[in-house]
């Protein structure tokens, strides 16, 4: 009886791991979540200030917006195609004890708004990033802050860059510099 339980949890455990590898084959990118230490450095990186809201592209499990909330006071808003990250996303959100400042949205990055955006974090293949720019700038503040970690933007020059060229900062400044080209 014992060796079938434990036939049972390692099928089950493999197939949750099946589910895990080709999941994100069928909706969207592939899954590595940032180090809690790349997370600290890369909000440090862009100044975040309490108040400001945060997006995460392709939030995962959520820990850039739990750390976002818990310990900058930023407000977030995650997207997520995944149904499975989704589900865990936003149990661990509840267990953080942030859903009064953020929002989980599972759906396409690709087909949502982010004109509410203070910075709009970003840990997608260049493949993903390409597809989502240019299009996405006519939407964004005119002082949004795009925080890229680990790829950077095609066409566009990043305003700061880490020692480590990780974390590409890109600030649009629309508006901002009047008289600039006289």
């Amino acid at each position: 009886m014992t060796s079938i339980v434990i036939s049972i949890l390692v099928l089950g455990a493999v197939l949750l791991l099946a589910v895990m590898v080709i999941g994100p084959a069928l909706f969207g990118s592939p899954w590595h979540p940032i180090s809690r230490r790349d997370l600290r450095r890369a909000l440090d990186f862009c100044k975040a200030q309490p108040g400001e809201h945060i997006f995460d592209l392709g939030s995962g499990d959520g820990r850039v917006l739990i750390t976002a909330a818990k310990e900058y006071g930023l407000r977030g808003t995650g997207i997520e195609i995944d149904p499975l990250k989704a589900a865990w996303s936003r149990w661990r959100v509840r267990c953080a004890g942030v859903q009064d400042k953020v929002t989980l949205v599972r759906a396409s990055i690709f087909e949502q708004e982010y004109r509410e955006a203070d910075i709009l974090f970003i840990y997608l293949t260049h493949q993903a990033i390409d597809k989502l720019f240019p299009a996405i700038l006519e939407q964004l503040k005119p002082n949004v802050k795009i925080l890229c970690y680990r790829f950077c933007i095609q066409g566009m020059t990043p305003d700061k860059v880490d020692s480590g060229k990780t974390l590409f900062l890109y600030t649009l400044n629309k508006g901002t510099r009047v008289d600039q080209f006289r």
